[in-house]
């Protein structure tokens, strides 16, 4: 203990620390000052004394005690680091610090002094200052904890600091994001104030009088159940004490109510240990002696409440208690009971206030139920002991308590964004509230009442609830990785249409500093970046010319960026290009090219399927001839029939090997085998042979893994020289599916021959579209042979070149690709990797489309799919990326929900498009656009997991083929943003043409949203009925029919 108690000493720095401890005062009591102890080592001893009540806590809650790891090398810490730091006592926020040792073990941290931090000036913002963290204690996996100190010290990225003037001289200049402050806490803490603001959102709070003594602010009253009353002195208030407890007594708000509470708030009265008392309403006199005693105890600022003592919601049928006397048929009642609720509402990353955690604590009628004063028990529990036992009352009741908590919350934010930054006490927030609240009934009404605001008290007492949750460190980890971005310089290539117009205002809100390199000079985008370099991009073919030239083009600028991506699908390859020749994250360029070519994705997922078993396979090795001689390669083994859409590299070798040349020559290449080649090596020399038409098909090289050579770690021998095996580790998935089961049949065209072969390889009905296109502009469904004809004639004569339909990809070429059409239901995984590892994956079902044309008619969010086929899906968009190559991006898989599983239909190598953003930020609260970019640089995101999810989103595009009257009468874009803004839809527009052509553009997405999914599909009915979206031609009805 000698050596721990050293290492708690102030930590010497070369930064500008803080000179004083931070006690808690609802936690240790502020001892008298002694005579000759100095202000130093009192602060020792108020950090021993929070260092005792740490261990002591972690004994209680099983855990192991913290180890002392200052004598160790210090951890090497970055600015790119997350740490979360909570000053001052552990027990407000131990729930916190132990859910940051389970989701971000190493990044949550206890200060328990603020000499442990220090500042130094903001490299960002002038005048203020960045605070460093020299040492504090580490939350790990399992509940360790680790006292460390750090060299160089860490930057703190999220500061929850404690109440009081420590707290104030710690985050006074502060540029980091902080969960509270003191100003913002002491607001909080102002009863009279939060209830005045409560009830003027409806939230029901008791009748209040309020005798302020000097009090900081003033109080507009009106309209509200409260009364505040200041005086200027603690005595000789009698006359006026009296007329007001009076007045207050015999109004007409307190008329329901035959009892009064007295208590005093504010400053020393803060914590849960004070005085309350409850008094007879008609015994005027004894209400109005005992507030007089009460007013000489106040200090400034301080507040005697006189409150309506609203009683609990009695139980339904009284519940006897089990006695011998009960036995013997004489029935005891228990005491009158009545129980209060503790609510902890979040802020999450999206500025939503959620219900994080909802306790009851029980207690007799007669006397304060305090926090800690009983064991905890939930809400459903509680309403079971008073007799509740119908599932949908009991569900109607949490709703409405829910809603009255969140609402709470919302005020608090509302509030707060009308205050300055000096008001609000620097760069703070309220994160996270306690809200006190108890149930109420009148007649058959139940009514929720809001008691009071504590942002760390009703932490501090769900903490036992609170150990298995996860949310209270998303909104810091998001704050956190806000910080750290910004002022980053982001190179985005392709500005895309108005539809990426979010990306611009967004990046400006993350702080980030935008490069873009755009081909059209007048592109509306070039006002709302830091940089706008004007280059010529639209030939893609010439993609590796293009990637020096921006590369020059930033070094004569003096751009040195920290990440490159873009979010034009046309623009992709050369994005990864770039971040190849500016060695910055991205996924490997022939990865990208790979997912760009249609063809070539699914080729190349089928290159990976394994060899169909031959009966040479299962003969003993000394039957087994070796042949001198070549011999064509062996047809695929007819034991076991090939499942429909599946093959193998052998079979799909056969299929190729059938077809002729688009040259329209006989020959074949093929790869002899040696005199002395076995049958194990003629298998190889099949697969070598197979690879080379795979690659005369797709145009682009297929990597041949037989013809790189292995690294050491590759082989068993390295690894284990005792070990005579020379096997080499498989390239194959081994624990899950190979990625060629979600792959199809498909074929590159680039001329009429290349139909009529590809007809030989493809079976119908089949997909013919573009090879290198988007937004299934020229997609179509061929029954025949003819109709692939026709439709590749027409595609060659009106798609030719960029200019012909901007931003589909004909900067690639015309060339198109025909593919196996797909039976089932049509899905979007939008997946996130970081270091070819999901982060996480959000589904969205699309409905069916107008056939013959696939272009996207509606959608919704979250999928209606079974979660064994949400899980499927996810899995099978993760195993194509990477079977493909793609390791770091946000992607955008399509896919088909078949009868016998997942099929893939195409991968876009950036960011989904159209609504999915907005979509994603409403339902599960993530934002994959500052995902994208936090992956750009270098940053692994921080995504939280939203179960159940936030809401329903249901939504039909509107196309300008079809809707093209209505967009200009009943349905106008005005018409569309004003319904918007009112909440009855949820508009995302992508294009400022109102031009019908052959070819579908849509022009918006029409949305409706709601807690229920059936509500929001018949909302959505409704609305597109009013506003002429739905007609015979565009049948909204079938579009939603596969969302039941």
């Amino acid at each position: 203990m000698s050596a721990v108690k050293r290492s708690l000493e102030p930590h010497p720095c070369e930064f500008s620390p803080f000179g004083k401890a931070s006690p808690h005062p609802l936690i240790i009591p502020q001892p008298e000052p002694q005579e000759g102890v100095g202000e130093a080592e009192r602060g020792r001893e108020r950090v021993g004394q929070l260092y005792k009540l740490l261990q002591k806590t972690l004994r209680e809650a099983g855990l192991p005690e913290t180890q002392d790891r200052t004598r160790e090398p210090a951890r090497v810490s970055s600015n790119s680091d997350i740490t979360i730091c909570v000053l001052g006592s552990p027990l407000p926020y131990l729930s916190l610090l132990l859910e940051g040792g389970r989701e971000a073990p190493g990044e949550v941290f206890l200060c328990l002094s603020p000499s442990w931090l220090s500042r130094s000036p903001s490299p960002l913002h002038p005048g203020l200052s960045s605070l460093f963290l020299h040492r504090g204690i580490s939350f790990e996996l399992g509940g360790r904890t680790s006292l460390e100190d750090f060299c160089p010290p860490r930057r703190v990225t999220y500061l929850l600091p404690v109440v009081g003037e420590e707290g104030q001289e710690v985050t006074r200049e502060a540029d980091c994001p902080m969960g509270s402050s003191p100003r913002l806490a002491e607001l909080l803490g102002d009863t009279l104030l939060t209830r005045v603001l409560l009830e003027r959102n409806r939230v029901r709070c008791p009748p209040t009088l309020g005798l302020m003594y000097r009090p900081p602010r003033s109080y507009q009253t009106e309209g509200t159940t409260v009364t505040a009353v200041s005086l200027t002195e603690r005595e000789g208030q009698g006359e006026l004490v009296q007329r007001e407890v009076l007045k207050f007594l015999e109004s007409l708000a307190m008329e329901p109510y035959s009892k009064v509470v007295l208590k005093p708030s504010g400053g020393r009265w803060s914590g849960s240990q004070r005085p309350v008392r409850f008094l007879e309403k008609q015994d005027c006199e004894a209400v109005r002696r005992e507030v007089c005693s009460l007013l000489p105890l106040l200090e400034e600022g301080e507040t005697v409440l006189l409150e309506a003592f609203c009683p609990t919601m009695t139980p339904v049928s009284p519940v006897l208690t089990q006695t011998w006397d009960a036995y013997r048929r004489v029935n005891v009642p228990r005491p009158d009971l009545s129980f209060r609720m503790c609510a902890v509402v979040t802020r999450s990353p999206e500025g939503l206030p959620l219900l994080n955690q909802l306790v009851c604590n029980v207690g007799r009628s007669d006397s304060p139920i305090r926090h800690g004063s009983s064991p905890l028990q939930s809400l459903e529990t509680t309403l079971q002991d008073w007799g509740l036992s119908d599932p949908a009352q009991c569900s109607s009741i949490h709703s409405q308590v829910k809603s009255t908590a969140e609402t709470c919350l919302r005020v608090a934010m509302e509030m707060e964004a009308g205050l300055s930054p000096e008001q609000r006490g620097g760069a703070a927030q309220t994160d996270m509230i306690g809200v006190d609240m108890l149930l109420s009934c009148s007649g058959q009404v139940v009514t929720s009442f809001c008691l009071g605001l504590k942002p760390s008290r009703c932490l501090e007492s769900c903490g036992l609830f609170l150990s298995g949750g996860r949310a209270l460190l998303h909104t810091p980890l998001n704050r956190s990785q806000r910080y750290i971005m910004e002022g980053r310089n982001l190179l985005i290539i392709g500005a895309g249409g108005v539809s990426k117009t979010f990306v611009w205002e967004s990046a400006r809100d993350f702080g980030l500093k935008i490069h873009l390199v755009e081909s059209n000079p007048t592109h509306f985008a070039a006002g709302l970046v830091n940089t706008f370099i004007h280059l010529d991009l639209t030939d893609h073919r010439q993609d590796s010319e293009n990637s020096s030239r921006i590369c020059e083009a930033l070094c004569e600028r003096g751009i040195r960026p920290d990440g490159c991506l873009t979010f034009c699908e046309h623009c992709v390859v050369l994005a990864a290009l770039v971040c190849e020749r500016l060695g910055l994250r991205s996924s490997p360029a022939p990865a990208v090219r790979t997912a760009k070519q249609k063809s070539q994705t699914h080729l190349r997922l089928l290159e990976g399927a394994p060899e169909e078993p031959s009966l040479a396979d299962f003969l003993r090795p000394s039957s087994l001839e070796p042949k001198t001689t070549s011999s064509p390669p062996c047809p695929p083994s007819s034991l076991e029939p090939t499942p429909p859409g599946c093959y193998s590299s052998s079979h799909l070798s056969s299929m190729i090997q059938s077809a002729e040349p688009s040259n329209g020559s006989s020959t074949t290449t093929t790869i002899a085998d040696s005199p002395s080649a076995s049958p194990s090596n003629k298998t190889i020399s099949d697969i070598a042979n197979n690879r080379v038409n795979l690659t005369k098909l797709s145009g682009n090289p297929v990597r041949d893994p037989s013809s790189e050579k292995a690294t050491p770690v590759d082989r068993i021998s390295d690894l284990f020289p005792d070990s005579p095996l020379p096997l080499p580790l498989p390239s194959r998935p081994i624990w899950t599916p190979s990625p060629h089961i979600y792959a199809v049949p498909c074929y590159h065209l680039e001329s009429r021959a290349d139909v009529e072969k590809a007809a030989r390889l493809v079976s119908f009905p089949a997909v013919m579209k573009l090879e290198y296109g988007s937004g299934a502009v020229g997609a179509k469904r061929v029954n025949s042979v003819e109709e692939c004809q026709a439709h590749f004639e027409k595609i060659s004569s009106d798609l030719r070149e960029e200019t012909d339909y901007p931003g589909i990809g004909l900067g690639w070429g015309n060339a198109m690709t025909l593919m196996e059409y797909l039976s089932g239901t049509e899905h979007d995984v939008d997946l996130v990797l970081f270091d070819g590892q999901k982060v996480a994956a959000f589904i969205s079902d699309n409905g069916p489309t107008r056939v013959p044309g696939f272009t996207e008619t509606a959608a919704t969010m979250p999928s209606y799919l079974r979660l064994d086929k949400r899980a499927q899906l996810v899995e099978a968009a993760l195993r194509c990326c990477l079977g493909c190559g793609l390791t770091d991006g946000v992607f955008n898989v399509e896919m088909k929900m078949t009868p016998t599983g997942p099929r893939l239909i195409e991968i876009n190598a950036r960011m989904g498009g159209f609504y999915l953003r907005d979509w994603i930020r409403a339902v599960y609260g993530a934002d994959i656009l500052f995902a994208a970019f936090t992956v750009a640089c270098g940053l692994r995101p921080r995504i939280p997991e939203a179960s159940p999810p936030l809401c329903h989103l249901i939504g039909v595009m509107c196309i300008v083929s079809q809707h093209l009257c209505a967009l200009r009468t009943t349905t106008s874009l005005e018409m569309l943003r004003l319904l918007h803004s009112r909440g009855v839809i949820r508009l995302n527009h992508f294009s400022d043409r109102l031009i019908s052509s052959e070819y579908e553009n849509i022009y918006c997405n029409v949305a409706c949203q709601s807690q229920d999914r059936d509500a929001a599909r018949l909302q959505l009915l409704s609305i597109c009925q009013i506003l002429g979206i739905d007609s015979p031609e565009y049948p909204v009805s079938y579009f939603l029919s596969d969302f039941k």
